[in-house]
């Protein structure tokens, strides 16, 4: 009998000592989908709870955020340390409320400085990997300091930290996006409109004879086509806004740093920005901001005067920075502006000279804008002096390698001793890129123009003709236009014959102010093409942006009107007669 005890009691403590593993994980797993959206907004509460001290519900509204945290980590492996720092968090929270105590500046440091922690500890559970020392320390530093936090920031006020923004590790490919139910019921939808086509096309081969009864078959392959197209529009359109999000949410981070730089460097800055409601691609949203952080510390660092400066100047004590990001024309336009005392023209290009990135003799034929862009060189700094904000002359190279990653480009506008003005321009990244064009032949070639350039269509018979220095031009529109075809446009120099011409066609391309003349033998329709890029078979064609295929398993060049007007180089006097 004793025996049978002792077994019964071993098997239970078996039990209890077996940890079911695929709890855990989906534990964790839970915690972190939960956790995330949570710690991406704390900065944004925090920050608002900043700008009204005694808001009693923006402190509920913070502290049931923390309390979620708090809660849902206690079971995950290794989560301890982030379980305290979120109970300190919320214990000073229920403290400010239970004493009535409007929030404070050192309060407000702490808080901040707790939720990049408390990022940090998120993302190395998640990776599973151990804290690095300085991140231990850091941790345990700061939960001690709110054992000692006074409100009159006479006592163990904490450290205030300058914050490094660092690229988030890992590549873009591998990070996750996020489905509202909306969504998900919409790819529902359409996945069930593609499952309902499928079955019409299997019974219109199988019931209806295209000998017999040629008309019924057209019937129902025109009605099969065009809700094929529209579906297939509905898709792409879906899986483009899954992408997106707002740019609010691209650039929250913005905020904390202007005031931790300003805090560093002991000067009053606000940042404003425009546009946050306008949906962005993810991906271009997150380089965007990696490139806005080294462009918002170099104009705090360098642009933005001390407040006895700008007493002087006349300056608001208060320095401006704002942010405006807009899209048009598949482009988005990311505007930087300060009140700051703008680029010294004269100490760019003497630092540019010492540097050897110019002779003397090579300074004075300079344009301003070239002067202005030796701050783009990696390694260029006009600090004397490093400091933990710049001075190492990295940073602004970045911001233009974020740039012509997207093929975009940067537009300086200087103001000396009012401020200064960048515009990144980017295009609208297309991951799955469909163009509708213009599909046209050329010399037994295919070409397709994006019917977002067509500004018109011509025969040459209905235009009037002319050579100038071996180019040909055409009149439209009150002005001169280039009209070439792709040989030529390639020579710079006119081949075809005037009988040949007169029965071809032109396209007219305008790219922003610009207009020319695309000639091609014959127009063939108008259609939807996948702009799929140029491999190892087909090599890049100057002047195209990719290739398709057609339904008749022909190849079709797809025409890149800005890269088509580079190989015209327009000069000043066409410029002006488009």
């Amino acid at each position: 009998m004793s025996d049978e005890n002792n077994d019964s009691k071993n098997l239970q403590l078996d039990e209890a000592a077996f940890i079911d593993f695929a709890q855990v994980e989906e534990v964790s797993r839970v915690f972190f989908e939960e956790s995330k959206e949570i710690l991406e907004g704390l900065d944004t509460l925090i920050l608002r709870l900043e700008e009204n001290p005694s808001d009693q519900d923006q402190i509920n509204i913070l502290f049931r955020k923390v309390h979620t945290i708090k809660g849902s980590v206690g079971a995950v492996p290794g989560g301890q340390l982030l379980g305290s720092l979120a109970h300190e968090f919320e214990a000073l929270l229920t403290r400010i409320k239970r004493e009535n105590r409007t929030v404070n500046k050192e309060c407000i440091d702490l808080f901040l400085t707790s939720s990049r922690i408390l990022k940090v500890l998120a993302q190395s559970l998640r990776d599973k990997r151990e804290l690095y020392p300085e991140e231990l320390s850091e941790a345990i530093e700061l939960i001690s300091s709110y054992g000692g936090f006074d409100f009159s920031g006479t006592e163990a006020s904490p450290a205030r930290k300058m914050v490094k923004t660092t690229a988030t590790t890992g590549s873009s490919d591998d990070e996750g996006v996020w489905l509202s139910v909306k969504q998900l019921n919409e790819f529902l939808r359409l996945s069930g409109e593609l499952l309902v086509l499928k079955n019409f096309f299997q019974m219109m081969n199988q019931t209806v004879n295209f000998r017999l009864e040629p008309e019924l078959f057209q019937r129902r392959q025109t009605d099969f086509s065009q809700n094929l197209t529209k579906i297939c529009d509905q898709f792409q359109g879906q899986v483009q806004s899954v992408r997106k999000e707002k740019v609010s949410e691209c650039f929250q981070g913005l905020q904390v740093l202007v005031r931790q730089a300003s805090t560093e460097l002991n000067k009053s800055v606000q940042l404003e920005i425009l546009g946050e409601e306008l949906l962005i691609d993810k991906g271009l949203g997150k380089d965007l901001y990696e490139a806005l952080v080294h462009v918002a510390r170099n104009s705090i660092d360098h642009g933005i005067e001390d407040q006895f400066e700008r007493a002087l100047q006349g300056k608001s004590s208060i320095g401006s920075l704002s942010l405006e990001v807009v899209e048009k024309n598949n482009t988005v336009f990311a505007t930087y502006k300060d009140d700051g005392k703008g680029l010294d023209k004269e100490r760019i290009l003497q630092k540019a000279i010492k540097s050897a990135l110019v002779t003397e003799q090579e300074a004075s034929s300079l344009s301003d804008d070239e002067i202005y862009r030796f701050i783009f060189q990696a390694g260029f700094s006009t600090k004397d002096k490093v400091t933990t904000i710049s001075g190492r002359g990295v940073g602004m190279d970045i911001v233009l390698a974020t740039v012509e990653k997207y093929h975009g480009k940067i537009v300086i506008e200087n103001n000396p001793g009012q401020g200064l003005c960048l515009r990144m321009e980017i295009p609208i990244p297309q991951h799955i890129m469909v163009e509708s064009a213009l599909l046209c032949t050329w010399n037994q070639h295919q070409f397709a123009v994006p019917l977002t350039s067509v500004a018109h269509i011509s025969s040459c018979q209905e235009l009037q003709i002319t050579s100038v220095n071996h180019l040909r031009y055409c009149q439209f529109a009150g002005g001169t236009i280039s009209l070439l075809n792709y040989a030529e446009m390639l020579n710079l120099s006119t081949q075809e014959a005037e009988e040949k011409v007169k029965k071809s066609s032109a396209v007219f391309i305008r790219v922003k102010d610009i207009m020319y003349a695309l000639l091609v033998d014959k127009i063939e329709a108008q259609t939807d093409l996948v702009v799929k890029s140029f491999g190892k078979i087909i090599q890049e064609q100057k002047g195209f942006k990719g290739i398709s295929i057609l339904a008749d398993e022909k190849v079709t060049y797809i025409v890149d009107p800005e890269k088509m007007l580079e190989l015209l180089m327009v000069s000043d006097v066409q410029k002006e007669a488009a």
